[in-house]
């Protein structure tokens, strides 16, 4: 069996050490543009039981080789803040993981199973030729597939780009901060938000995202991340932080949610951000590559035929994605009207207000 993975980021690579274990004997190409997934955007990823467990599944030592030096601090709790309240609750144990070091684990994973990488990048007029020539074709190539493109009449793909604006930042302070945090924080322009992971005792990957309104406006009109990083930790640090923000050196992003009515199209199939893309306050980006590759090596176990096995995957998937997906397009249409929520609310039910945002299905 050839299989034929275009993308060498965490879903393609975490594909193709899980169809090696289904099928040892096949022949396995990821292709990978040189550095791209190791550089693309975002920095790292929460890694929750359900993504240990897959781990685990693939190499049971998985955790020494993931954090060769000092583990990141065990996650038990979230923090949930607005202007002027808090709110401890439990979380999903789990560990921050930065990019490069998932990267590299899950590289030398995939050498070690004598997985071949090809440093190439694939075009679109290639994949005719390239399905063709494989038993099995996959898109593991993120939100902006080459793969999904291609099929995308065929997948019945859709994207839907959310009215927000977000980019990463590290926080690095002598607060010592070892939860989950998730904030809302009125200012003049908006309704700032925060999401961060920590990567040590006193250390945390940060996400921020506004509204496009709110990107558009006062001190914030016409930034960067770069140039926004005082005033944003000037508005987080209310309420008890200490916030010294520094960016990514990446832009602003407008979040796309990516969508498919069918998985399968003859021998080609999607796995990740490239078949459905999640709003990461879901905290399920990693989760839904991991789940979605591990079950479509198990179909491909369990099944002769090619054909048979990517019928069953897409099924599985249409029924384990159908209430993720609704709730994902809910936080966004709560999260692109947050100023407006916030601005009719009394500040004393903004938490509450915040905590119960996945009810918001339609804008007010």
């Amino acid at each position: 069996m050839k299989i034929s993975i275009i993308g060498g980021g965490p879903a393609g690579l975490y594909s193709a050490c899980a169809l090696k274990k289904a099928r040892p004997s096949a022949q396995i190409d990821v292709y990978e543009v040189l550095n791209e997934s190791s550089t693309s955007f975002g920095l790292g990823y929460t890694l929750q039981q359900l993504n240990t467990t897959l781990l685990s599944r693939l190499d049971p030592d998985f955790l020494a080789s993931l954090f060769p030096e000092t583990p990141s601090p065990l996650i038990t709790e979230a923090l949930f803040k607005t202007n002027f309240e808090a709110r401890t609750l439990k979380f999903s144990d789990g560990f921050s993981v930065t990019r490069a070091n998932l990267m590299r684990y899950l590289r030398d994973l995939a050498l070690s199973k004598n997985i071949n990488i090809i440093e190439r990048k694939v075009e679109e007029h290639e994949l005719d030729t390239l399905r063709k020539s494989s038993d099995l074709l996959i898109g593991a190539d993120g939100g902006n597939s080459v793969v999904r493109k291609k099929y995308a009449k065929q997948l019945k793909a859709s994207s839907y780009t959310a009215k927000t604006r977000h980019s990463w930042f590290i926080n690095e302070t002598s607060q010592k901060r070892t939860e989950a945090c998730f904030y809302s924080f009125k200012a003049p322009e908006g309704v700032v938000m925060l999401t961060s992971y920590p990567l040590s005792d006193y250390k945390q990957v940060v996400i921020i995202e506004m509204s496009d309104q709110c990107a558009n406006s006062g001190k914030f009109k016409d930034k960067t991340p770069q140039q926004c990083e005082d005033y944003l930790s000037e508005i987080l640090s209310q309420n008890g932080d200490l916030i010294s923000l520094k960016s990514a050196d990446l832009p602003w992003y407008a979040f796309k949610m990516n969508t498919t009515q069918k998985l399968a199209y003859k021998n080609v199939t999607l796995i990740g951000d490239a078949a459905t893309a999640l709003h990461f306050c879901t905290g399920q980006g990693v989760t839904s590559a991991f789940t979605m590759a591990y079950t479509l090596s198990q179909c491909i176990e369990r099944n002769t035929s090619i054909m048979n096995a990517l019928a069953h995957y897409d099924k599985a998937m249409e029924m384990m994605y159908r209430a993720p997906i609704e709730k994902s397009f809910a936080n966004i249409n709560w999260f692109e009207n947050i100023d407006t929520y916030f601005e009719n609310t009394p500040k004393e039910q903004w938490l509450e207000l915040f905590l119960q945002k996945s009810l918001f299905k339609k804008c007010a």
